[in-house]
């Protein structure tokens, strides 16, 4: 009987250890194939102070975001734009941190035999140019916005001979040579800084932050002149707390500094307050000590707060950082990241809805956002009342209710004036995450009409008209600009959002056609 209790005890004990283990396999993180230099040298740091592994999957980062969907499984996801958007939008994420940014850079051999000395050179008669292809790459999007910036945009295309999926393909065919030159990220570069050169290419060229912008279903509100690296935790994990510990070191300025070493330029949200680890040296000069304000900004006032940043950073010499999309993807954003300084969103309910979340402290009044109707010049369709916008053949432009604020006023205006979700709905042929799209939509006469707020149809009044709606049937929404409790640059961001409120802005508002003060009752 002991001997046979003894052999059924070295039997279960493999049993026994197998089961011990379970739920201790390795963290998991996809890492798109820029970011993969820095992650590999953190994730050994990770193992070294923690002896926890990190399996590191990598691939181009639109590759791996489908591998999450449909696979869900993981912990951490290393991306840059626009696929943490797509992550936020799907809600496959728990929390994101924008750890650094990459630049598009000209790559050329070792010495620039070709002497290239910016992006207009490209379209010199006989060079051989690669670029990354559009279908799989964010630069293979941007570089058309750049080429059109130069005035020989068709010289170049011509001198484009081949397009690969990733940067790094392009860049080994100019060290081999094959290619004179290619567009790629400054990162990608600097991993191949013994056998490759960097021309930076010039600032009037580069993407700009107040015009730059596209939106999409699939990924929310890309910003082309900040492309920015991030780490996200997965809803997935198993494993959150080791998974956010190993987020929290890419995040620090200690990761930073890894990034910067691999060449990245750094992020545009200032690292965690409490962070005690040395900062790294920025790769470009600051124009404050006390770094940029980053701000989450409604894209209903992005023209004018463009120009008031301008005006701020003229006087003060502080630099604003802002994050333009909709009010309820912004408010996503805070809460998986919380990172930033001020949120401005289209209407006060999301930051009544962030107050509820612990987000933000003190605000501030900018102006409001009248809503009316948007129709093309000389209103063909005869529209006069929101009830006409539910007569059949109407294509119709709304903002989306989950995203945008006034896709939010917008349904609150037809339920208040009694209008069924299905009578306009059977009419919507264009739901929009951000009010300026909408605009457009009208302008091109893809719509015929579309709800948007007073100040962005006078953008368009060239090609559009506008309906009123009545005050008693209307909802007015109130934009205002919070202080975020994660601030790192508080006093920074409360000199700005004082200056939002000052006699100069409010001009500068006016000028846009916004609405800083409504009509007695």
């Amino acid at each position: 009987m002991n001997a046979d209790r003894r052999i059924w005890a070295l039997a279960v004990l493999p049993l026994l250890a197998l089961l011990a283990g379970c739920g201790k396999e390795d963290l998991r993180c996809y890492v798109g194939g820029t970011m993969r230099p820095a992650i590999e040298e953190l994730a050994q740091v990770f193992e070294k102070e923690t002896g926890k592994h990190i399996d590191i999957d990598y691939a181009d980062s639109g590759g791996l975001l489908i591998k999450i969907d449909q696979s869900r499984k993981g912990d951490l996801y290393v991306c840059h734009d626009p696929f943490a958007g797509a992550l936020e939008l799907k809600r496959l994420h728990r929390r994101i941190w924008t750890v650094a940014a990459l630049m598009p850079s000209i790559a050329v051999a070792k010495g620039n035999p070709k002497k290239i000395q910016g992006l207009r050179d490209l379209g010199r008669e006989g060079l051989r140019i690669g670029l990354t292809d559009p279908n799989y790459s964010t630069l293979g999007h941007i570089c058309p916005v750049m080429f059109k910036k130069t005035g020989v945009a068709d010289a170049i295309a011509g001198n484009v001979v081949t397009r690969s999926r990733m940067g790094g393909q392009i860049a080994n065919a100019v060290i081999i040579g094959n290619l004179d030159a290619g567009i790629v990220w400054n990162a990608v570069i600097h991993a191949r800084k013994e056998k490759l050169d960097l021309v930076p290419i010039e600032p009037p060229y580069r993407p700009d932050p107040k015009v730059d912008a596209v939106t999409s279903a699939t990924f929310g509100q890309i910003d082309m002149s900040m492309v920015k690296v991030t780490i996200a935790t997965l809803a997935c994990s198993k494993r959150l707390e080791d998974a956010t510990a190993f987020a929290e070191l890419v995040n620090s300025r200690r990761g930073r500094a890894v990034f910067a070493k691999h060449g990245f330029t750094d992020s545009p949200v200032p690292p965690p307050p409490d962070d005690p680890t040395p900062a790294p040296q920025p790769n470009t000069k600051a124009t404050e000590a006390t770094g940029p304000v980053y701000l989450y900004c409604c894209p209903g006032i992005r023209l004018a707060a463009a120009e008031v940043i301008d005006a701020f950073t003229a006087e003060t010499g502080i630099s604003i950082t802002p994050d333009y999309a909709g009010s309820g993807v912004l408010l996503s954003r805070i809460k998986a990241s919380r990172q930033g300084d001020l949120y401005a969103p289209g209407d006060e309910r999301y930051l009544d809805r962030a107050a509820e979340l612990n987000l933000i402290g003190k605000r501030w009044s900018i102006c409001y956002f009248v809503p009316v109707i948007m129709v093309k010049k000389g209103n063909p369709k005869g529209i006069q009342t929101l009830a006409d916008l539910t007569k059949p053949g109407l294509r119709l432009a709304l903002g989306n209710p989950d995203a945008c604020a006034v896709g939010k006023a917008t349904v609150q205006i037809f339920e208040k004036n009694k209008i069924a979700v299905e009578d306009y709905r059977k009419n919507l042929v264009f739901p929009s995450l951000t009010v300026n799209e909408l605009g457009v939509q009208v302008k091109t006469g893809h719509c015929d009409a579309a709800i948007v707020w007073d100040a962005i149809a006078a953008q368009y009044a060239d090609s559009t008209d506008v309906v009123a709606i009545p005050k008693e049937q209307n909802i007015i929404s109130h934009v205002t600009i919070a202080l975020l409790k994660s601030a790192t640059q508080a006093k920074a961001a409360e000199r700005f959002a004082a200056f939002l409120c000052s006699e100069k802005s409010q001009a500068i508002l006016q000028e846009h056609h916004y609405t800083t003060q409504l009509a007695a009752e």
